[in-house]
C-alpha cells in the first residue's frame, strides 16, 4: 500500500494506464469490430478487408455501414440484427453466392441496398422481405437468369431498380408485381429475347425504361399498353429490324425513344402512331435506305432527329412535312446521299441545325440548285462534294455553274431552245408587220398573203369573221388596222432542225459566256458596294469636320478690336433693371451707368458686398 507521500503518483499511474487501455480496445467497446478502418457509431469502414463473414456487434446506432469489396460468400438469416437505424448498406463487389431469405428482415429504414457485381444467381420469395422503406436497390453485374414471381412484392417504395448485366432471357407475368412506386427500370445487357404481356403489369409509374443491347426481334407493344407514364424508352442494340403499325401504343407521354443500332430497315405507315408527344427519335445506326412520308407523319412534335449511319439514298419531298413547325435538329451524316431538293427541307421553318457531313455528295445542277435555296434561308448545310473527281473535297458553297460539266450542257440547251423561240417569235413578227402592211397599204394585196408569207413559213388563215372584214375592209383603212390584229391568226411550222448548226453552238457559246460576265459583274457589284460604303463614311465625316469649323469661324474669338468694352462702378445696393438696352450709341457712353439702365436704388447695409457691372456694348 502506497503512503500518503506516493499516493498522487499511483493515481497518475493508474488514469494512464486506464487510458492507454481505452484507446487500445476502444472499437470493442463501441461494439465495432477491431479489423475495420473507421467506426464512429454512425458510420462504418470495412472495405477491402477480405472478410469472409460480417461481423458482429455493430452499434444500434448505425446509419453507413461499408462492406464492399470483401469474401463474403452467403448472407445468412437476420444476419444485421439490431442495426434497426441502419439507411445504407454496402455489399458490392463481395463475392456474395445467395442470400437467404429474411436476410434484412429487421432494417425497417433501410433506403439504399448494393447488392451489385457480385455472383447471385438465384433471387427467391422473401429475399427482400422487410425492406418496405427500400428506395433503391442495385442488382447489376451479377448472374440472375430468372426472376421468380412475387420476389419484389414487399418493395412498395422502391423507385430505382437496376438488374442490367445479368442473364435475363425471359421476363414473365407479374415480374415487378408489389413495385408500385417503381420509376426508373433498367434492364439493358440481358438476354432477353420474350416479354410477357403482363409483365409490366404493376408499374403504373414507371417513367423510365431501359431495354437496350437485349435480344429483342419486335417491339413488345402488349407489355407496353399499361404504361402510360412513361417518358423515355430505350429499345437500341437490339435485332427488331421493322416497326409495325402502332407499335408503341399505350405510350401517351412518351418524349424520348432510342431505337439506335436496331438494325430497322423499314417504318411501316404509322409505325409511331400513339406517341404524339414524342420529341427526341434516335434512328443512327441502322438500315433505313428510303424515307417517306409515311414515316414521320405523326411526329408533329418532334424536336430531336437523328438519321446519321444509315443507308439513306433518297428522301421525298413530305418527308419532314408535318414537323415543320418543332423540328430544330436533324441530323443526316454518314448516308448515301448524292443530292438533296429543296423542297425536302422547304417545310423545316424551325430547323437551327442541320449535319449531313459524309455523305457521297454529287455535285451537279439539283446540288447546285439546293446551294441557292440555302444561301436565302436560314439554315446552314456544310457540303463537301464527292463526286466528279475534279471538285472533291470543295465546299459547295464555293462551285460555280461554271464548273460543272452537265451545268454547262444544260445551258447550252437552254441557250437552244431560247435562241429557236426568239428565231420563231421574229419571224412570226415580221410576217404579221408584212400582213398588216398590205392590207393597210392595198387591199388587193391581201388574197395573195398566204403566198408571200410562205417564204417565212407562216400560213395566214381567215375565218368567217375575217371574210366579213375581207369584204368590208377597203372601205375604212382605220378600221383595218384596228380590227386586224384580232381577225388574223398566225400558224407556225419550222423546222427546227433546219436551223443551221453553226447559230446553235454559236448561241451557247454566248450564253456560257454571259453567265461567266454576270459573275463576274457580280463580284465587281461587291467590290464598287464596298467602295461606296467607305466612301460614304468619309463624306458624312468631312461634313462633320466643316460643320464644326464653321462653328470656330463664327464664335469672336479673336474680334477684340471690333468691339468695345466698358466698366460701370455702382454702390453696394440691389437695383431692379425696368428696361433693357437696345442700343448704344457713343454718345450714351459718355453718361452715367444708373442713367443709361434706368435702374431703381435700393439701399443697402455697407456691410454687404459690392457688384460690379461689366457691359460689353459691340460696335
Amino acid at each position: 500500500m502506497c503512503g500518503l507521500q506516493f499516493s498522487l503518483p499511483c493515481l497518475r499511474l493508474f488514469l494512464l494506464v486506464t487510458c492507454c487501455l481505452i484507446l487500445i480496445f476502444h472499437k470493442e467497446i463501441l461494439g465495432c469490430s477491431s479489423v475495420c478502418h473507421l467506426c464512429t457509431g454512425r458510420q462504418i469502414n470495412c472495405r477491402n478487408l477480405g472478410l469472409s463473414s460480417i461481423p458482429k456487434n455493430f452499434p444500434e446506432s448505425t446509419i453507413f455501414l461499408y462492406l464492399t469489396g470483401n469474401n463474403i460468400s452467403y448472407i445468412s438469416e437476420n444476419e444485421f440484427a439490431r442495426l434497426y437505424s441502419l439507411v445504407a448498406l454496402y455489399l458490392d463487389n463481395s463475392s456474395i453466392v445467395y442470400v437467404y431469405p429474411k436476410a434484412f428482415v429487421e432494417l425497417k429504414h433501410l433506403y439504399f441496398l448494393y447488392l451489385n457485381d457480385n455472383f447471385i444467381k438465384r433471387l427467391d420469395p422473401g429475399m427482400f422481405e422487410g425492406l418496405s422503406n427500400l428506395r433503391n436497390l442495385y442488382l447489376q453485374s451479377n448472374q440472375v437468369s430468372f426472376v421468380p414471381r412475387g420476389v419484389f412484392n414487399d418493395l412498395v417504395s422502391v423507385r430505382y431498380l437496376n438488374l442490367q448485366k445479368n442473364r435475363l432471357s425471359v421476363l414473365g407475368s407479374s415480374t415487378f408485381a408489389g413495385m408500385i412506386a417503381l420509376q426508373i427500370l433498367d434492364l439493358s445487357n440481358n438476354k432477353i429475347f420474350r416479354i410477357s404481356d403482363t409483365s409490366f403489369q404493376h408499374l403504373a409509374n414507371l417513367s423510365c425504361l431501359h431495354l437496350e443491347a437485349n435480344n429483342l426481334t419486335k417491339v413488345p407493344s402488349n407489355a407496353f399498353g399499361i404504361l402510360r407514364s412513361l417518358k423515355r424508352l430505350s429499345l437500341s442494340h437490339n435485332r427488331i429490324e421493322a416497326i409495325h403499325p402502332f407499335a408503341f401504343k399505350g405510350l401517351v407521354n412518351l418524349e424520348y425513344l432510342f431505337l439506335k443500332n436496331a438494325r430497322i430497315r423499314n417504318v411501316t405507315k404509322n409505325g409511331f402512331g400513339g406517341i404524339d408527344n414524342l420529341k427526341y427519335l434516335i434512328l443512327s445506326h441502322n438500315n433505313l435506305e428510303n424515307l417517306n412520308s409515311d414515316m414521320f407523319n405523326v411526329l408533329k412534335n418532334l424536336t430531336y432527329l437523328q438519321l446519321d449511319n444509315n443507308r439513306i439514298i433518297t428522301i421525298d419531298n413530305g418527308t419532314f412535312a408535318n414537323m415543320g413547325a418543332s423540328l430544330k435538329i436533324l441530323n443526316l451524316s454518314f448516308n448515301n446521299l448524292t443530292d438533296l431538293h429543296p423542297r425536302v427541307l422547304k417545310p423545316l421553318s424551325s430547323l437551327v441545325r442541320l449535319q449531313a457531313n459524309f455523305n457521297p455528295w454529287e455535285c451537279n445542277c439539283k446540288l447546285l440548285g439546293l446551294r441557292d435555296w440555302l444561301a436565302s434561308s436560314a439554315i446552314t448545310l456544310n457540303i463537301f462534294c464527292q463526286n466528279p473527281p475534279s471538285l472533291r473535297g470543295r465546299a459547295l458553297h464555293y462551285i460555280k455553274w461554271t464548273d460543272v460539266t452537265n451545268c454547262s450542257v444544260l445551258l447550252t440547251n437552254r441557250s437552244r431552245t431560247l435562241d429557236i423561240k426568239s428565231l420563231y417569235t421574229h419571224q412570226k413578227t415580221t410576217a404579221f408587220m408584212m400582213a398588216w402592211h398590205k392590207v393597210t397599204t392595198n387591199g388587193k394585196h391581201l388574197e395573195n398573203t398566204d403566198a408571200e408569207n410562205a417564204t417565212f413559213g407562216e400560213q395566214i388563215h381567215t375565218s368567217s369573221a375575217s371574210r366579213v372584214f375581207q369584204d368590208n375592209t377597203f372601205g375604212n383603212p382605220l378600221e383595218t388596222t384596228s380590227l386586224l390584229p384580232v381577225h388574223i391568226q398566225f400558224t407556225s411550222s419550222i423546222n427546227h432542225s433546219a436551223l443551221p448548226s453553226d447559230t446553235v453552238a454559236v448561241s451557247g457559246e454566248t450564253s456560257l459566256i454571259c453567265t461567266q460576265e454576270v459573275e463576274k459583274l457580280n463580284e465587281a457589284f461587291d467590290i464598287l458596294l464596298a467602295f461606296f460604303i467607305l466612301a460614304c463614311g468619309l463624306i458624312i465625316f468631312l461634313i462633320y469636320k466643316i460643320v464644326k469649323f464653321k462653328q470656330k469661324l463664327k464664335t469672336p474669338e479673336n474680334s477684340g478690336e471690333n468691339r468695345l468694352e466698358y466698366y460701370s462702378f455702382y454702390q453696394s445696393a440691389r437695383y431692379n433693371v425696368t428696361a433693357s438696352i437696345s442700343n448704344t450709341s457713343p454718345n450714351s457712353l459718355q453718361s452715367s451707368g444708373l442713367e443709361q439702365a434706368q435702374l431703381h436704388k435700393q439701399i443697402v447695409p455697407e456691410n454687404e458686398a459690392q457688384v460690379i457691372i461689366f457691359e460689353h456694348s459691340s460696335l
